[in-house]
């Protein structure tokens, strides 16, 4: 053999046992993706514009006598008392019926579907793992990096970290959900195997939990029983907090279709106690996750071409004006449900609706309309004390961006203004100068993937405007650590390298074949 075959042989055999070892970098693993392991980072990551983490194994102190096993995430080590039980004994307060739309993946496929969650009320702990270990250090994880996320400015009012965080110590739903969403978030640096376990683990538990739940309120509502406005809300609480938390989760792993059965379990728990003939208005932590769930479902409504995802979706509350976007969120929605009805009432006078059904939006009141909802939401700003600092401004930079998204959202939709007209490239122009004008972006960059996206949609043919479309979900993905955005990406590139510049016949396409869009 001669000498420079052996060297051949020897490099072809070291690349052999690189790969052999190595699954590739956290990104391509999170993708899904086979990784190229180029020196010194993976093209991959390079052409998606992320940064590579590297391909050797990523270590975390654990702070504990060991990393796996009973003693995990323990200071000192004890001997392990008896376990704990997932669930007080079993309550007779009433419940409500959400199990119809609580999904499971399936057995053995890897995909995901809408299913009734039926079987056992108990879930097999997975072997090996415990969760009472690693409980704290996972709530403390959700609390410090995630929690932030969920709101449009976060504060030492944000009620996930002030309220939910909590209500995990005494409710078991939220324990397991908060741990599911924080694993999977924080994949990066625990061993991968780990965070399967635990993440599949905590979710299968608080579903369970969920449903039981669910089943129980549906017994006492079949037999003639009123929701009570005490018991039966806080239940809503927990349930709704738990359930918002796992869609999060979700979107996390990719999987928007069980994401939305989420949302509309969630939605059930919300219209049940609005029916009720009480008022929930005393409860702020039900407002206040009653609104996330709005703005939950308005923005995705606006990628999605379901028709029950849109007329179901929640809107906010009645007399919520005061509250951030609320005025912008609801007009929102009339231009989604406007769009979605076209075809039914194209007949109709401007102005004028159909009974019980939207108005005929023409482009003088969509202008009018947006404009009255930033003034609002500047309003608003005002109120919360934020005048004259640099956190001020980039809140009006954040208004201004969500204002010119939602004109051009409704140019494209209503087609009341064409590609290149005056309104739209005002619009367009005034929603890249505010996208790129935020002078510290990591304060709101978790509110920007639904104006990027509708600028990705309007700069068809730019060059230069895509690329600081793709900088800039490389930069939300990295702070937020949420896998859909990279599929908003992958239809974007998608869309652009298309001929047609209405992004909307694509959405549609990949939405039946179970892989829609969604950018919340």
């Amino acid at each position: 053999m001669s000498e420079g075959h052996a060297k051949r042989s020897r490099a072809g055999s070291t690349a052999k046992a690189l790969t052999s070892h190595h699954k590739g970098c956290a990104n391509c693993e999170r993708r899904r993706i086979r990784c190229d392991f180029q020196s010194p980072k993976c093209a991959k990551c390079h052409k998606k514009g992320l940064e590579c983490p590297g391909y050797n194994r990523q270590l975390r102190w654990v702070n504990g006598v060991a990393a796996r096993g009973y003693l995990r995430g323990r200071a000192v080590p004890v001997r392990p008392g008896p376990r704990v039980q997932d669930e007080p004994a079993t309550s007779h307060r009433p419940s409500l019926d959400v199990s119809t739309h609580i999904p499971r993946p399936r057995e053995a496929g890897g995909s995901m579907t809408q299913a009734v969650v039926s079987g056992p009320d108990t879930v097999p702990r997975a072997a090996g793992c415990d969760l009472l270990g690693p409980t704290t250090a996972f709530v403390d994880y959700y609390r410090q990096n995630v929690a932030g996320l969920m709101v449009w400015l976060d504060s030492d009012e944000n009620f996930y970290r002030r309220k939910v965080v909590p209500l995990a110590e005494s409710h078991p739903a939220i324990r397991f959900a908060i741990m599911a969403l924080a694993a999977q978030h924080g994949t990066w640096t625990l061993p991968p195997e780990s965070i399967t376990v635990i993440a599949e683990d905590s979710r299968n538990r608080c579903l369970t939990l969920l449903r039981r739940r669910a089943r129980e309120m549906t017994t006492r509502l079949m037999g003639g029983s009123e929701l009570d406005q005490q018991e039966d809300m806080a239940d809503a609480e927990w349930m709704l907090a738990s359930i918002l938390i796992m869609a999060n989760f979700e979107n996390a792993r990719c999987s928007p279709q069980v994401a939305d059965g989420h949302r509309r379990a969630a939605r059930t728990i919300v219209n049940l106690f609005g029916d009720a003939t009480w008022t929930a208005g005393g409860r702020e932590l039900f407002a206040f996750l009653r609104n996330q769930l709005a703005i939950d479902n308005i923005l995705g409504a606006t990628t999605s071409f379901d028709p029950s995802l849109i007329r179901d979706a929640i809107t906010p509350a009645p007399g919520s004006d005061d509250q951030l976007f609320s005025k912008y969120l609801a007009f929102l929605h009339e231009v989604t449900l406007s769009t979605s009805t076209a075809s039914t009432d194209a007949d109709l006078p401007a102005g004028s609706a159909e009974p019980g059904g939207p108005r005929r939006l023409t482009l003088r009141m969509v202008q009018s309309e947006f404009t009255q909802a930033r003034g609002a939401d500047l309003i608003a700003a005002g109120r919360m004390g934020l005048a004259g600092s640099r956190l001020s401004r980039d809140f009006v930079r954040l208004v201004e961006v969500y204002h010119n998204a939602g004109l051009l959202y409704s140019f494209r939709c209503l087609g009341c203004a064409d590609e290149g007209s005056t309104e739209w490239d005002a619009a367009a122009s005034g929603l890249f100068r505010h996208l790129v004008g935020f002078e510290d972006q990591a304060v709101f960059v978790q509110n920007l993937p639904w104006p990027a996206f509708i600028a990705g949609t309007a700069c068809y043919r730019d060059r230069a405007r895509q690329k600081v479309v793709l900088e800039l979900f490389a930069a939300i993905h990295r702070a937020t650590r949420f896998n859909h955005y990279l599929d908003a990406v992958d239809f974007l590139e998608t869309f652009w390298a298309e001929d047609d510049p209405d992004w909307r016949p694509l959405a549609r396409a990949r939405e039946a074949a179970g892989n829609r869009i969604l950018v919340v």
